[in-house]
């Protein structure tokens, strides 16, 4: 057996090198088209893609069959009288074999101004090489789109997890598992929409521009529509304007579409994210709860064709029946609290100061009842599990229970210990529903910006009448999540939300000559930023002496950022996972969420304090602790962590 050897990965391009190669291959355009090919082609109709000819190999080749395929060249080896090329297409790659003897001189000359990256048509036969494998013998090609970019050998570094996501469309020809999980996304879709729409359910559109931002307790994006001069705001769930339509008698309905929340950014968040909501009339939360064990199950059969799936290392059976469970009885289950009878709001606080569950000092029984089962109950909830019984006091759009009045006709199901939906039997009565909306507006009057505004038209609504009715909210890009394995909701968005590099510049500036060639318009000189300190106020420096002694025991190192989240259920804590040079993660937070987004601070290098004895907050052991510089300025506080140049490896140590 021949010895597997490792490949050396080779190092990412520098500028220099990558400004040669992009001049090298725009002196290959201009040669192309001078000797009257065209560069940039037109339409070229293909007969078949690779994974086709795979197939169908053998029908082809006894057929003696003329082909015609399209796609992006991989690999180029030998530029002698022959060469072999790797062609990619949507359905795979497939080999080309190439003559200088059946093209003619001529035409192998444009083999020979070919890149790595360049889009062709190819016309051949289909033939088995003496090693076995499939290739087009090619009788005649053609340059449909040049490349002038070279495309990555590997992504590198932490940088890069930042760049796939940004540059999807370079992601997506460098790495095939990544145009897999779109397919799949594309299907999981297909598949939602295909057992809503065998029970009768009809897809609808809702509006996105809202003049009143409702349907969930979200903080939303807010616009301005200049003919009408009024203010709007981007829908934060199309719940309310669904139930109107369950009120005017179209009593299934459905709608697959985009919401946008304007929140934080993590693995599991994006301000902008899909999602399906369902209603049906004349049923309840039950009825919902076998509609969602059904879409799920269903559409891991027909996407990949087995119930049983594995995520993150971890085995989950997605098969029914899941199970059921109220929230307080899951409370008492893992937290061994009962709060069952607690009516008194002193003893709630009571329980949850024994549990050590952060409270504010407004929240009600139910509020703290939700904390309790957030801190102890949800990361355990790995198998599917449906959580019942939700208070009235976080559930304002749901029935309350017919028994306990303080107790909603509500669900969320949990999968790996994250909610994957939500679902009610609906508040109906227009009464209880005004009287929740005013609650609503006094929390938001009291500072709760994710609090729902007063909807004077969907009381109205409900003054005519609207069925007992089931409703059902799915997180679309979580299912993705969970029938992908993909560990981040970046990973299954095309195009998930990024702060830009730097706006209006090419990620690499270009040499003047370049600058020429391609047409692109002389930027203007960067301004050296003047920082106006005249409004800073420093705190006084201590007084007091340190031990010299005690403060060299602290170890300060650089540390690369790996992941940043913002930690679920906390406005103020991020979660860091480091690369603090020792090959094992660290973890540690930081409550600085109101100064930096998530996504911002990926590939960063930092300095940590990485001796300290760990402490837990929020339930997560924090081990070390971030430096940043903090200063007050015209009343309020700033900070700004300490980023340092990022050629420093991580682990160094500071002296």
């Amino acid at each position: 057996m021949a010895e597997n050897k490792q490949v050396e990965e080779k190092a990412p391009l520098t500028e220099l090198e990558l400004n040669e190669q992009m001049q090298n291959r725009i002196d290959k355009m201009h040669r192309i088209e001078e000797a009257g090919w065209k560069p940039f082609g037109r339409r070229f109709p293909w007969t078949h893609r690779s994974a086709d000819v795979n197939e169908q190999f053998d029908a082809l080749a006894e057929s003696e069959a003329e082909v015609k395929l399209a796609g992006r060249v991989m690999a180029i080896r030998g530029h002698g009288k022959t060469c072999f090329m790797d062609m990619q297409d949507k359905t795979g790659r497939i080999q080309l074999y190439v003559r200088k003897d059946v093209l003619g001189e001529e035409n192998y000359a444009l083999v020979k101004m070919m890149d790595i990256g360049d889009t062709i048509g190819v016309t051949g036969s289909v033939f088995r090489t003496h090693m076995g494998e499939v290739s087009i013998k090619v009788h005649a090609m053609e340059m449909l789109s040049k490349s002038l970019r070279p495309l990555p050998e590997k992504w590198h570094g932490l940088k890069d997890i930042e760049t796939r996501y940004r540059q999807r469309y370079v992601d997506l020809i460098v790495n095939p598992e990544v145009r897999d999980t779109f397919v799949k996304r594309s299907q999981i879709i297909r598949s939602v929409r295909e057992v809503l729409d065998s029970h009768g359910f009809l897809e609808v559109e809702t509006p996105i521009l809202n003049t009143i931002a409702g349907g969930a307790a979200a903080r939303p994006f807010i616009s301005y529509h200049n003919a009408l001069d009024m203010q709007v705001y981007m829908r934060i769930a199309p719940e309310l304007y669904l139930k109107r339509l369950i009120v005017g008698g179209m009593d299934r309905v459905y709608e697959l579409g985009r919401v946008f929340r304007n929140e934080g950014i993590d693995n599991r968040h994006n301000p902008e994210f899909t999602s399906v909501e369902i209603y049906q009339a004349f049923a309840d939360y039950r009825d919902m709860m076998d509609l969602t064990e059904e879409v799920v199950v269903k559409t891991a059969m027909n996407v990949l064709g087995t119930t049983k799936i594995t995520y993150e290392g971890t085995e989950i059976e997605l098969a029914s029946p899941w199970k059921r469970i109220s929230m307080i009885d899951a409370v008492k289950e893992y937290a061994g609290k009962d709060f069952t009878n607690v009516t008194d709001i002193e003893e709630a606080r009571a329980i949850a100061k024994e549990l050590k569950v952060a409270i504010e000092p407004t929240f009600g029984i139910g509020k703290i009842i939700n904390a309790c089962f957030e801190e102890y109950v949800e990361d355990k909830l790995i198998q599917p599990t449906f959580i019942t019984g939700h208070p009235k006091e976080i559930s304002p759009l749901a029935k309350s229970n017919p028994d306990n009045p303080e107790i909603t006709d509500r669900f969320e199901a949990y999968i790996y210990g994250r909610e994957i939906c939500n679902g009610f039997t609906e508040l109906n009565d227009p009464i209880d529903q005004r009287e929740r909306f005013l609650k609503q507006v006094e929390e938001r009057a009291n500072g709760d910006e994710e609090a729902n505004m007063m909807d004077e038209d969907f009381v109205n609504a409900l003054e005519y009448g609207l069925p007992p009715t089931g409703g059902l909210g799915i997180g679309i890009d979580r299912l993705v999540m969970f029938l992908t394995d993909s560990s981040t909701i970046r990973d299954v968005l095309f195009f998930p939300t990024m702060k830009p590099l730097k706006a209006d510049a090419h990620p690499v500036e270009l040499p003047e000559q370049i600058k020429a060639a391609v047409g692109v318009a002389e930027a203007a000189e960067e301004k050296t930023e003047v920082i106006d300190f005249s409004k800073v106020e420093i705190e006084p420096l201590f007084a007091d002496f340190v031990d010299f002694d005690t403060f060299s025991k602290s170890d300060f190192r650089a540390v690369k950022v790996k992941d940043c989240i913002a930690v679920p259920k906390s406005k103020k804590l991020l979660q860091f996972t480091l690369d603090d040079g020792t090959g094992t993660d660290r973890t540690i937070l930081s409550g600085i969420h109101a100064f930096y987004e998530p996504e911002e601070l990926l590939g960063k290098t930092l300095i940590a304090i990485t001796n300290l004895p760990p402490r837990k907050m929020m339930g997560i052991e924090s081990c070390g602790m971030l430096l940043s510089a903090i200063h007050q300025e015209e009343g309020a506080e700033k900070l700004n962590l300490l980023m340092v140049d990022p050629h420093i490896p991580a682990g160094a140590k500071l002296y």
